[in-house]
């Protein structure tokens, strides 16, 4: 009885131990809604879905979906210069850009500062006819210049585009990371 007994127990004691571990496991893998992505850094990802306000192809915040992973990483990011609105970027984030399938019509994306979308976009080609009244990067351009110019709209800047490239969650962490040129 006491050899039953104890296998009983030893078998309690290790089923104890494993849930225990999982649930710290578990409850250390959790992340918030805010910290869904990138936990620290500004980032550029693709969408995975999003809608456009009424007639125009400003794409509404509270409807986007970032992909899983950021197309420009934050280590990708060298500098910017809040002046010009231009990201110098590693080309790791050139090369990822060039292999998206550009599209007329632009391909959205969403610049995140820890993890929280900041603004949105497009990359829109040079060789679109189709003209964009929202924030738009060529990645064309960024090919040859080695850096993003972040645009309000194509062709050149538009009325009543919502301007955020320079807010202050971007530029603080920016800044405090010593890759902001003014």
């Amino acid at each position: 009885m006491n050899v039953l007994k104890l296998r009983y127990m030893k078998k309690v004691v290790f089923l104890t131990f494993c849930a225990c571990v999982a649930a710290l496991l578990l409850s250390g893998c959790t992340k918030g809604i805010d910290n869904l992505f990138s936990s620290d850094g500004v980032e550029i990802y693709l969408l995975k879905a999003y809608k456009t306000v009424e007639n125009s192809q400003k794409i509404d915040q509270k409807s986007v979906v970032l992909k899983s992973t950021p197309i420009v990483r934050y280590a990708d990011i060298l500098s910017y210069n809040s002046d010009e609105h231009t990201y110098k970027v590693s080309d790791r984030a050139l090369d990822a850009i060039k292999n998206i399938d550009h599209s007329v019509f632009g391909v959205a994306f969403a610049v995140t500062a820890n993890g929280r979308v900041v603004y949105t976009g497009y990359f829109w080609p040079m060789f679109s006819s189709a003209s964009c009244n929202w924030v738009t990067i060529d990645p064309i351009i960024a090919e040859y210049a080695k850096e993003l110019k972040v645009t309000l709209g194509y062709p050149g800047d538009w009325e009543g585009v919502e301007d955020r490239r320079n807010d202050e969650r971007i530029i603080s962490i920016l800044s405090r990371d010593k890759k902001l040129i003014k």
